[in-house]
């Protein structure tokens, strides 16, 4: 990555995919503290609205195999307010201290989504975007690996453009190779604080993933 590129690649990212994610961000930013969590009692009908809202957008269930996943998407969404809740605390920085059942849970409930009548299966394996698309909107932890980010990820971190379905370790095994080159570049962290800052008015939730993103969707 290089960090001094980042910049201009968030000024030239399409303006509606910003927004839509400034959307569920500003609101989480707002709602969340030590207490309140945006799938908490209180809040998840609000975000499953906002997902509702922008993941059509997103083609996350585009040729999906469930006819009902925006149902499926609200069951998954209580199914996992808990270890959201738990995991919400850690960044993309921490990742090697979650607890690997919490994120395979998620990756499940996620998953499953656009699978047929919302099964999940053994190996974990899901459209990759089904999973990650709204766990970007959601935590702003992770990629969502996409075609165009898959494509433009270093060789090394084992996922390809044609990797449209992967396994929870494939997600895993590349998110901790991204977490672990974050962690060797504190310019690139440092710049992505102070645009979170500008941006949001935040200094606490910090959306690596979403950076992350926008850096590959934009190229190599």
């Amino acid at each position: 990555m290089n960090c001094d590129e980042l910049r201009d690649r968030m000024l030239s990212f399409p303006r509606r995919y910003l927004a839509n994610f400034d959307h569920v961000w500003n609101w989480k930013v707002s709602v969340e503290d030590e207490v309140s969590s945006v799938l908490d009692e209180a809040h998840r009908n609000e975000m499953f609205k906002r997902l509702v809202k922008i993941l059509p957008k997103w083609q996350t269930y585009r040729n999906g195999k469930n006819d009902s996943p925006y149902r499926t998407l609200k069951e998954s969404l209580q199914n996992i307010s808990g270890i959201y809740n738990e995991i919400r605390e850690y960044s993309l920085l921490e990742l090697d201290e979650i607890p690997i059942n919490s994120l395979q849970h998620i990756w499940h409930e996620l998953g499953r989504v656009k699978e047929f009548e919302g099964r999940t299966n053994t190996n974990g394996i899901y459209y990759a975007i089904a999973a990650c698309k709204p766990l970007l909107l959601i935590w702003g932890q992770t990629p969502a690996f996409d075609t165009k980010v898959r494509e433009n990820f270093p060789r090394e971190y084992g996922v390809k453009k044609i990797d449209f379905r992967m396994p929870f370790k494939q997600w895993y095994n590349a998110m901790m190779m991204i977490s672990n080159d974050l962690n060797r570049r504190p310019e690139c962290i440092e710049a992505m604080m102070k645009m979170s800052h500008e941006r949001y008015g935040d200094d606490k939730l910090i959306p690596y993933g979403r950076y992350i993103d926008i850096y590959y969707w934009k190229g190599k």
